[in-house]
Protein backbone atom coordinates (compact mmCIF):
# COMPACT_ATOMS: atom_id res chain seq x y z
CA UNK A 1 0.00 0.00 0.00
CA UNK A 2 2.85 2.76 1.07
CA UNK A 3 4.86 1.19 -2.26
CA UNK A 4 1.52 2.05 -4.30
CA UNK A 5 1.36 5.40 -2.86
CA UNK A 6 4.22 6.74 -3.13
CA UNK A 7 4.03 5.28 -6.98
CA UNK A 8 0.82 7.58 -7.73
CA UNK A 9 2.79 10.67 -5.61
CA UNK A 10 5.83 10.40 -8.15
CA UNK A 11 3.67 9.78 -11.46
CA UNK A 12 1.34 13.03 -10.24
CA UNK A 13 4.45 15.20 -9.23
CA UNK A 14 6.38 13.88 -12.85
CA UNK A 15 2.66 14.84 -14.52
CA UNK A 16 2.83 18.50 -12.88
CA UNK A 17 6.32 18.79 -13.94
CA UNK A 18 5.47 17.59 -17.46
CA UNK A 19 3.02 19.60 -17.64
CA UNK A 20 3.97 23.03 -16.54
CA UNK A 21 7.07 22.17 -19.29
CA UNK A 22 4.64 21.56 -21.96
CA UNK A 23 2.56 24.87 -21.20
CA UNK A 24 5.51 27.07 -20.92
CA UNK A 25 6.93 25.64 -24.51
CA UNK A 26 3.65 25.78 -26.50
CA UNK A 27 3.26 29.45 -25.47
CA UNK A 28 6.35 30.17 -26.31
CA UNK A 29 6.28 28.76 -29.50
CA UNK A 30 3.30 29.92 -30.46
CA UNK A 31 4.46 33.75 -29.33
CA UNK A 32 1.32 33.84 -27.03
CA UNK A 33 3.33 35.63 -23.88
CA UNK A 34 1.12 36.23 -20.93
CA UNK A 35 2.15 40.28 -20.29
CA UNK A 36 -0.74 42.72 -20.94
CA UNK A 37 1.67 44.61 -23.53
CA UNK A 38 2.26 41.69 -25.67
CA UNK A 39 -1.44 39.43 -25.30
CA UNK A 40 -4.01 41.04 -28.29
CA UNK A 41 -8.14 40.29 -27.79
CA UNK A 42 -8.75 37.04 -29.18
CA UNK A 43 -11.18 37.61 -31.21
CA UNK A 44 -9.37 39.91 -33.71
CA UNK A 45 -6.37 37.59 -33.86
CA UNK A 46 -6.20 33.75 -35.24
CA UNK A 47 -3.06 33.01 -34.50
CA UNK A 48 -3.59 34.14 -30.39
CA UNK A 49 -6.53 31.79 -30.69
CA UNK A 50 -4.40 28.63 -32.30
CA UNK A 51 -1.96 28.95 -29.51
CA UNK A 52 -4.23 28.78 -26.76
CA UNK A 53 -6.12 26.21 -28.18
CA UNK A 54 -2.99 24.18 -28.87
CA UNK A 55 -1.52 25.59 -25.21
CA UNK A 56 -4.53 24.05 -23.91
CA UNK A 57 -4.46 20.75 -25.51
CA UNK A 58 -1.19 20.11 -24.50
CA UNK A 59 -1.56 21.06 -21.30
CA UNK A 60 -4.46 18.63 -20.72
CA UNK A 61 -2.82 15.51 -22.56
CA UNK A 62 0.47 16.58 -20.58
CA UNK A 63 -1.45 16.60 -16.90
CA UNK A 64 -3.45 13.21 -17.47
CA UNK A 65 -1.07 11.40 -19.31
CA UNK A 66 -3.09 10.90 -22.42
CA UNK A 67 -1.99 11.02 -26.06
CA UNK A 68 -2.18 14.38 -27.53
CA UNK A 69 -4.90 12.91 -30.28
CA UNK A 70 -7.29 11.95 -27.54
CA UNK A 71 -7.73 15.61 -26.96
CA UNK A 72 -9.46 17.68 -29.15
CA UNK A 73 -11.52 21.62 -28.86
CA UNK A 74 -14.53 19.80 -27.85
CA UNK A 75 -12.92 17.16 -25.32
CA UNK A 76 -14.93 17.29 -21.78
CA UNK A 77 -12.61 16.59 -19.16
CA UNK A 78 -15.44 14.58 -16.90
CA UNK A 79 -17.33 13.15 -20.06
CA UNK A 80 -14.72 12.43 -21.98
CA UNK A 81 -11.38 11.40 -20.11
CA UNK A 82 -13.56 10.34 -17.08
CA UNK A 83 -11.79 12.59 -14.85
CA UNK A 84 -12.32 13.65 -11.47
CA UNK A 85 -13.96 16.43 -10.39
CA UNK A 86 -11.34 17.48 -8.44
CA UNK A 87 -8.44 16.85 -11.01
CA UNK A 88 -10.46 18.78 -13.28
CA UNK A 89 -10.60 21.72 -10.65
CA UNK A 90 -6.89 21.58 -10.37
CA UNK A 91 -6.09 21.81 -14.05
CA UNK A 92 -8.17 24.70 -14.85
CA UNK A 93 -6.39 26.48 -11.50
CA UNK A 94 -2.97 25.80 -13.05
CA UNK A 95 -3.45 26.66 -16.49
CA UNK A 96 -4.82 29.78 -15.12
CA UNK A 97 -1.37 30.52 -12.84
CA UNK A 98 0.16 29.53 -15.55
CA UNK A 99 -0.78 32.32 -17.87
CA UNK A 100 -1.53 34.48 -14.91
CA UNK A 101 -5.27 35.20 -15.38
CA UNK A 102 -7.70 35.05 -12.52
CA UNK A 103 -9.17 31.50 -12.05
CA UNK A 104 -12.94 31.30 -12.81
CA UNK A 105 -15.55 31.77 -9.74
CA UNK A 106 -17.97 29.32 -10.85
CA UNK A 107 -17.24 26.22 -12.76
CA UNK A 108 -20.31 24.63 -15.53
CA UNK A 109 -19.87 20.92 -14.89
CA UNK A 110 -21.64 20.20 -17.71
CA UNK A 111 -19.22 22.45 -20.17
CA UNK A 112 -15.69 22.16 -18.53
CA UNK A 113 -14.25 21.47 -22.22
CA UNK A 114 -11.33 22.46 -23.58
CA UNK A 115 -12.55 24.90 -26.21
CA UNK A 116 -15.09 26.37 -22.85
CA UNK A 117 -11.00 26.94 -21.47
CA UNK A 118 -9.36 28.46 -24.11
CA UNK A 119 -12.58 30.80 -24.82
CA UNK A 120 -12.39 31.68 -20.71
CA UNK A 121 -8.67 32.03 -20.79
CA UNK A 122 -8.78 34.53 -24.06
CA UNK A 123 -11.26 36.71 -22.60
CA UNK A 124 -9.28 36.67 -19.59
CA UNK A 125 -6.14 37.80 -21.59
CA UNK A 126 -8.30 40.25 -23.62
CA UNK A 127 -10.01 41.93 -20.80
CA UNK A 128 -6.53 42.53 -19.22
CA UNK A 129 -5.03 44.23 -22.17
CA UNK A 130 -7.83 46.60 -21.91
CA UNK A 131 -7.33 47.14 -17.92
CA UNK A 132 -3.70 47.03 -17.71
CA UNK A 133 -1.85 44.35 -15.99
CA UNK A 134 -3.02 42.12 -13.54
CA UNK A 135 -3.10 43.03 -9.83
CA UNK A 136 0.00 42.13 -7.69
CA UNK A 137 0.36 40.41 -4.09
CA UNK A 138 0.52 44.01 -1.94
CA UNK A 139 4.25 45.08 -0.93
CA UNK A 140 5.65 41.59 -1.65
CA UNK A 141 5.29 38.99 -4.52
CA UNK A 142 6.27 36.01 -1.75
CA UNK A 143 3.55 37.40 0.63
CA UNK A 144 -0.03 36.96 0.19
CA UNK A 145 -2.97 39.23 1.70
CA UNK A 146 -6.03 37.21 2.89
CA UNK A 147 -8.70 39.31 4.05
CA UNK A 148 -11.73 38.71 6.41
CA UNK A 149 -14.32 39.81 8.06
CA UNK A 150 -15.37 38.86 11.62
CA UNK A 151 -17.97 38.92 14.40
CA UNK A 152 -17.25 37.99 17.43
CA UNK A 153 -19.15 38.06 21.01
CA UNK A 154 -15.75 37.98 22.98
CA UNK A 155 -15.06 40.47 25.71
CA UNK A 156 -12.41 43.40 24.52
CA UNK A 157 -9.21 43.82 26.27
CA UNK A 158 -8.38 47.39 25.22
CA UNK A 159 -4.71 45.63 24.54
CA UNK A 160 -3.15 46.82 21.03
CA UNK A 161 -1.86 43.46 20.60
CA UNK A 162 -3.03 41.96 17.62
CA UNK A 163 -2.89 38.05 19.46
CA UNK A 164 -4.88 39.69 22.62
CA UNK A 165 -7.45 42.12 21.24
CA UNK A 166 -9.79 40.09 22.77
CA UNK A 167 -10.00 37.53 25.57
CA UNK A 168 -11.42 34.63 26.39
CA UNK A 169 -14.14 36.13 28.17
CA UNK A 170 -18.11 36.69 27.77
CA UNK A 171 -18.77 40.70 25.97
CA UNK A 172 -20.86 42.21 28.40
CA UNK A 173 -24.62 42.14 27.73
CA UNK A 174 -23.50 39.73 24.70
CA UNK A 175 -22.67 42.74 22.63
CA UNK A 176 -21.19 41.88 19.29
CA UNK A 177 -18.20 43.25 17.81
CA UNK A 178 -17.87 43.52 13.90
CA UNK A 179 -14.94 44.13 11.68
CA UNK A 180 -12.42 42.62 9.24
CA UNK A 181 -8.84 41.19 9.29
CA UNK A 182 -6.06 41.18 7.41
CA UNK A 183 -3.68 38.10 7.43
CA UNK A 184 -0.48 36.98 5.53
CA UNK A 185 0.11 33.45 3.68
CA UNK A 186 3.69 32.69 3.04
CA UNK A 187 3.00 31.95 -0.86
CA UNK A 188 7.10 30.67 -1.16
CA UNK A 189 6.81 28.27 2.00
CA UNK A 190 3.04 27.65 2.27
CA UNK A 191 1.87 23.56 2.23
CA UNK A 192 -1.88 23.48 1.70
CA UNK A 193 -3.77 22.31 4.55
CA UNK A 194 -0.79 24.08 7.23
CA UNK A 195 -0.62 26.96 9.09
CA UNK A 196 2.93 27.98 9.24
CA UNK A 197 4.16 29.60 12.32
CA UNK A 198 7.38 30.03 14.39
CA UNK A 199 8.29 28.24 17.60
CA UNK A 200 8.20 31.98 19.83
CA UNK A 201 6.21 34.73 18.40
CA UNK A 202 8.87 37.05 18.21
CA UNK A 203 10.07 35.28 15.47
CA UNK A 204 7.26 35.46 12.98
CA UNK A 205 7.81 36.50 9.83
CA UNK A 206 5.26 36.96 6.73
CA UNK A 207 7.82 35.02 4.48
CA UNK A 208 7.68 32.41 6.52
CA UNK A 209 4.44 32.17 8.63
CA UNK A 210 1.06 33.05 8.40
CA UNK A 211 0.64 36.19 10.75
CA UNK A 212 -2.68 37.96 11.92
CA UNK A 213 -1.38 41.74 10.91
CA UNK A 214 -4.52 44.07 11.04
CA UNK A 215 -7.61 43.97 12.79
CA UNK A 216 -10.32 47.03 12.08
CA UNK A 217 -13.26 47.53 14.52
CA UNK A 218 -16.22 49.03 12.94
CA UNK A 219 -19.24 49.65 13.76
CA UNK A 220 -22.20 47.74 12.26
CA UNK A 221 -23.33 49.95 9.34
CA UNK A 222 -19.58 50.31 8.45
CA UNK A 223 -19.64 46.51 8.62
CA UNK A 224 -22.89 45.75 6.35
CA UNK A 225 -21.25 48.66 3.78
CA UNK A 226 -18.29 46.36 3.83
CA UNK A 227 -19.93 43.36 3.48
CA UNK A 228 -22.05 44.99 0.26
CA UNK A 229 -18.75 46.20 -0.94
CA UNK A 230 -16.99 42.92 -0.68
CA UNK A 231 -19.65 40.61 -1.94
CA UNK A 232 -20.43 42.69 -5.18
CA UNK A 233 -16.93 42.09 -5.69
CA UNK A 234 -16.98 38.52 -5.55
CA UNK A 235 -20.08 37.77 -7.15
CA UNK A 236 -22.35 37.43 -3.95
CA UNK A 237 -20.22 34.44 -2.60
CA UNK A 238 -19.68 34.71 1.26
CA UNK A 239 -18.18 32.01 3.58
CA UNK A 240 -18.96 31.70 7.36
CA UNK A 241 -16.27 29.90 9.24
CA UNK A 242 -17.03 29.13 13.03
CA UNK A 243 -14.44 27.58 15.37
CA UNK A 244 -13.77 25.11 17.67
CA UNK A 245 -12.91 24.51 21.60
CA UNK A 246 -9.66 25.47 22.22
CA UNK A 247 -9.13 28.21 19.29
CA UNK A 248 -8.19 31.60 20.53
CA UNK A 249 -9.45 34.94 18.55
CA UNK A 250 -5.82 35.36 16.67
CA UNK A 251 -5.78 31.93 15.88
CA UNK A 252 -9.47 31.74 15.01
CA UNK A 253 -8.31 34.46 12.13
CA UNK A 254 -5.63 33.14 11.22
CA UNK A 255 -7.59 29.36 10.34
CA UNK A 256 -10.06 31.57 8.64
CA UNK A 257 -7.73 33.07 6.43
CA UNK A 258 -5.87 29.66 5.31
CA UNK A 259 -9.00 27.96 5.29
CA UNK A 260 -10.43 30.62 2.23
CA UNK A 261 -7.06 30.41 0.86
CA UNK A 262 -6.43 26.67 0.29
CA UNK A 263 -9.87 26.96 -0.87
CA UNK A 264 -9.11 29.06 -3.17
CA UNK A 265 -12.17 30.82 -2.27
CA UNK A 266 -13.12 33.93 -4.23
CA UNK A 267 -16.34 34.78 -1.83
CA UNK A 268 -15.83 37.08 1.12
CA UNK A 269 -14.32 34.90 4.09
CA UNK A 270 -15.93 35.53 7.62
CA UNK A 271 -15.83 34.36 11.03
CA UNK A 272 -17.81 34.42 14.09
CA UNK A 273 -15.57 33.98 16.95
CA UNK A 274 -17.37 32.89 20.41
CA UNK A 275 -15.54 33.36 23.98
CA UNK A 276 -13.22 30.32 23.68
CA UNK A 277 -10.76 30.05 26.51
CA UNK A 278 -8.14 28.70 24.43
CA UNK A 279 -6.85 25.98 26.78
CA UNK A 280 -6.91 22.47 26.64
CA UNK A 281 -8.47 21.96 30.22
CA UNK A 282 -10.93 24.67 30.22
CA UNK A 283 -13.08 21.81 27.61
CA UNK A 284 -16.19 22.41 29.72
CA UNK A 285 -15.76 25.85 30.39
CA UNK A 286 -15.78 26.59 26.24
CA UNK A 287 -18.93 24.63 26.11
CA UNK A 288 -21.10 26.54 28.34
CA UNK A 289 -19.42 29.73 26.44
CA UNK A 290 -20.80 28.56 23.07
CA UNK A 291 -24.72 27.56 24.18
CA UNK A 292 -24.24 31.18 25.75
CA UNK A 293 -23.23 32.54 22.68
CA UNK A 294 -25.77 30.76 20.96
CA UNK A 295 -28.57 33.53 20.36
CA UNK A 296 -25.81 35.94 19.10
CA UNK A 297 -25.07 33.21 16.30
CA UNK A 298 -28.58 33.03 15.40
CA UNK A 299 -28.65 37.23 14.57
CA UNK A 300 -25.93 37.24 12.88
CA UNK A 301 -26.95 34.32 10.21
CA UNK A 302 -29.99 36.11 10.17
CA UNK A 303 -27.82 39.16 8.96
CA UNK A 304 -25.90 37.53 6.46
CA UNK A 305 -29.03 35.62 5.01
CA UNK A 306 -30.47 38.75 4.50
CA UNK A 307 -28.00 41.01 3.53
CA UNK A 308 -29.25 41.33 -0.42
CA UNK A 309 -26.09 41.16 -1.75
CA UNK A 310 -24.37 37.46 -0.36
CA UNK A 311 -26.78 35.47 -2.93
CA UNK A 312 -24.87 31.91 -1.80
CA UNK A 313 -23.99 32.04 1.87
CA UNK A 314 -21.56 28.55 2.89
CA UNK A 315 -21.57 28.06 6.66
CA UNK A 316 -18.58 25.80 7.61
CA UNK A 317 -18.26 24.94 11.57
CA UNK A 318 -15.68 22.67 13.40
CA UNK A 319 -15.81 20.91 15.89
CA UNK A 320 -17.47 22.18 19.35
CA UNK A 321 -18.42 25.72 16.94
CA UNK A 322 -21.26 22.98 15.48
CA UNK A 323 -22.99 23.25 19.00
CA UNK A 324 -23.46 26.99 18.77
CA UNK A 325 -23.92 26.80 14.98
CA UNK A 326 -26.75 23.49 15.14
CA UNK A 327 -28.24 25.06 18.05
CA UNK A 328 -28.72 28.43 16.37
CA UNK A 329 -29.78 26.86 13.13
CA UNK A 330 -32.68 25.20 15.10
CA UNK A 331 -34.01 28.46 16.78
CA UNK A 332 -33.48 30.06 13.44
CA UNK A 333 -35.70 27.53 11.81
CA UNK A 334 -38.47 28.14 14.88
CA UNK A 335 -39.35 31.32 13.56
CA UNK A 336 -39.34 30.37 9.77
CA UNK A 337 -42.64 29.45 8.14
CA UNK A 338 -43.08 26.07 6.84
CA UNK A 339 -42.37 25.97 2.97
CA UNK A 340 -39.74 28.87 3.18
CA UNK A 341 -36.95 28.54 0.65
CA UNK A 342 -33.84 28.09 1.89
CA UNK A 343 -31.37 30.65 3.33
CA UNK A 344 -28.46 28.84 2.97
CA UNK A 345 -25.89 27.15 0.06
CA UNK A 346 -23.68 24.91 1.56
CA UNK A 347 -24.27 23.71 5.60
CA UNK A 348 -21.15 21.69 6.08
CA UNK A 349 -20.49 20.05 9.79
CA UNK A 350 -16.32 19.65 10.18
CA UNK A 351 -15.84 16.58 12.94
CA UNK A 352 -19.22 17.80 14.57
CA UNK A 353 -18.71 17.87 18.82
CA UNK A 354 -22.39 17.47 18.99
CA UNK A 355 -24.65 14.79 20.57
CA UNK A 356 -25.20 12.58 17.28
CA UNK A 357 -28.84 11.23 18.44
CA UNK A 358 -29.64 14.54 19.24
CA UNK A 359 -28.68 16.04 15.99
CA UNK A 360 -30.34 12.50 13.67
CA UNK A 361 -33.48 12.14 15.63
CA UNK A 362 -34.49 15.93 16.47
CA UNK A 363 -32.76 18.82 14.89
CA UNK A 364 -31.86 17.69 11.49
CA UNK A 365 -35.61 16.67 10.35
CA UNK A 366 -36.20 20.56 11.77
CA UNK A 367 -33.11 22.17 10.33
CA UNK A 368 -32.18 20.28 6.59
CA UNK A 369 -34.76 22.75 5.18
CA UNK A 370 -32.75 25.94 5.88
CA UNK A 371 -29.78 25.07 3.21
CA UNK A 372 -29.67 23.24 -0.26
CA UNK A 373 -27.22 21.10 0.71
CA UNK A 374 -25.53 19.55 4.08
CA UNK A 375 -22.72 17.66 4.06
CA UNK A 376 -20.79 16.00 7.41
CA UNK A 377 -17.29 14.81 7.80
CA UNK A 378 -16.42 12.14 10.15
CA UNK A 379 -13.67 9.79 11.26
CA UNK A 380 -13.09 6.64 13.00
CA UNK A 381 -9.26 8.32 13.46
CA UNK A 382 -11.09 11.71 15.22
CA UNK A 383 -9.00 10.71 19.19
CA UNK A 384 -10.63 14.26 20.31
CA UNK A 385 -14.52 12.87 19.69
CA UNK A 386 -13.31 10.00 20.98
CA UNK A 387 -12.31 11.62 24.51
CA UNK A 388 -15.09 13.81 24.40
CA UNK A 389 -17.27 10.80 23.86
CA UNK A 390 -16.72 9.36 27.55
CA UNK A 391 -17.89 12.57 29.09
CA UNK A 392 -20.55 12.76 27.15
CA UNK A 393 -23.17 10.59 24.36
CA UNK A 394 -21.30 9.72 21.15
CA UNK A 395 -20.05 12.22 19.26
CA UNK A 396 -21.81 13.38 15.58
CA UNK A 397 -18.39 13.39 14.01
CA UNK A 398 -17.54 9.77 14.98
CA UNK A 399 -18.55 7.45 12.19
CA UNK A 400 -21.61 7.26 11.12
CA UNK A 401 -25.03 8.99 11.80
CA UNK A 402 -27.10 9.24 8.89
CA UNK A 403 -29.92 11.73 8.56
CA UNK A 404 -32.24 12.43 5.89
CA UNK A 405 -30.76 15.24 3.75
CA UNK A 406 -27.30 15.01 4.50
CA UNK A 407 -24.58 13.85 2.82
CA UNK A 408 -22.60 12.11 5.38
CA UNK A 409 -18.85 11.48 4.21
CA UNK A 410 -16.88 9.30 5.99
CA UNK A 411 -13.20 9.95 6.01
CA UNK A 412 -11.29 7.04 8.15
CA UNK A 413 -9.36 6.59 5.51
CA UNK A 414 -7.48 9.54 5.27
CA UNK A 415 -3.99 8.88 7.54
CA UNK A 416 -3.17 11.23 10.05
CA UNK A 417 -0.70 10.85 12.74
CA UNK A 418 -2.28 9.60 15.95
CA UNK A 419 -0.58 11.89 17.92
CA UNK A 420 -1.05 15.28 15.84
CA UNK A 421 -4.42 16.91 17.30
CA UNK A 422 -4.47 19.37 13.85
CA UNK A 423 -3.89 16.14 12.07
CA UNK A 424 -6.59 13.65 13.85
CA UNK A 425 -9.22 16.47 14.76
CA UNK A 426 -8.82 19.46 12.54
CA UNK A 427 -8.38 16.81 9.25
CA UNK A 428 -10.96 19.02 7.45
CA UNK A 429 -8.36 21.77 7.41
CA UNK A 430 -4.88 20.00 6.87
CA UNK A 431 -5.50 16.93 4.76
CA UNK A 432 -5.33 17.75 1.21
CA UNK A 433 -7.92 15.22 0.50
CA UNK A 434 -10.24 16.59 2.42
CA UNK A 435 -9.82 20.07 1.40
CA UNK A 436 -10.11 19.23 -2.35
CA UNK A 437 -13.19 17.88 -1.35
CA UNK A 438 -14.77 20.56 0.40
CA UNK A 439 -13.72 23.19 -2.70
CA UNK A 440 -16.09 20.20 -5.10
CA UNK A 441 -18.59 20.90 -2.33
CA UNK A 442 -18.32 24.74 -2.42
CA UNK A 443 -18.34 23.89 -6.29
CA UNK A 444 -21.81 22.30 -6.12
CA UNK A 445 -20.75 18.78 -6.99
CA UNK A 446 -22.92 15.90 -6.39
CA UNK A 447 -21.15 13.28 -4.11
CA UNK A 448 -21.28 10.98 -6.92
CA UNK A 449 -19.21 13.04 -9.09
CA UNK A 450 -16.41 13.97 -6.55
CA UNK A 451 -14.17 10.61 -6.16
CA UNK A 452 -16.51 8.98 -2.93
CA UNK A 453 -17.36 5.29 -2.78
CA UNK A 454 -21.00 5.39 -2.00
CA UNK A 455 -21.79 2.42 1.02
CA UNK A 456 -24.11 1.03 2.74
CA UNK A 457 -27.91 0.57 1.90
CA UNK A 458 -30.64 2.62 -0.35
CA UNK A 459 -32.47 3.25 2.83
CA UNK A 460 -28.91 4.61 4.60
CA UNK A 461 -26.18 5.60 2.52
CA UNK A 462 -23.10 7.37 3.22
CA UNK A 463 -19.79 7.98 1.16
CA UNK A 464 -16.34 6.98 1.66
CA UNK A 465 -13.37 9.72 1.26
CA UNK A 466 -10.86 7.40 -0.41
CA UNK A 467 -7.28 8.70 0.28
CA UNK A 468 -5.09 10.22 -2.39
Amino acid sequence: MIAQTWVRTALRKSARLLFGCVVIACLSAGGWVASAQQVQPASTSAPVEAGTLAAVRSAVAAYFGIPLERVSSATNLIDDLKADPADAIEVVALICERLKVERPRRIDWDRITVDAIVEYVDDELASRSRGGPPPQPAGDELVHVQKIMFATDRAPTGDSDLETMFSGARARGGDVTYGTGEVTIPVAVHVRGKEERPWLRRNEDPRKHVVLRAINVLSFGEFAAELKSMATESGGDALLFIHGFNVTFAKAARRTAQIAYDLEYRGVPIMYSWPSDGSLIRYLSDREDVEWSVPHIERFLRDLATAGEVRRLHLIAHSMGNQGLLRALHALAMRRPAGAPPLFENVILAAPDFDSEVFTEQLAPAITSLSRRWTLYASDKDAALDASSVMSARRLGLPLALAAGVDTIDASGIDVTPWSVPEFHSYYSSKRRVLADLVAVLQGIAPFNRNLTRSGTDAAAFWRLSPD
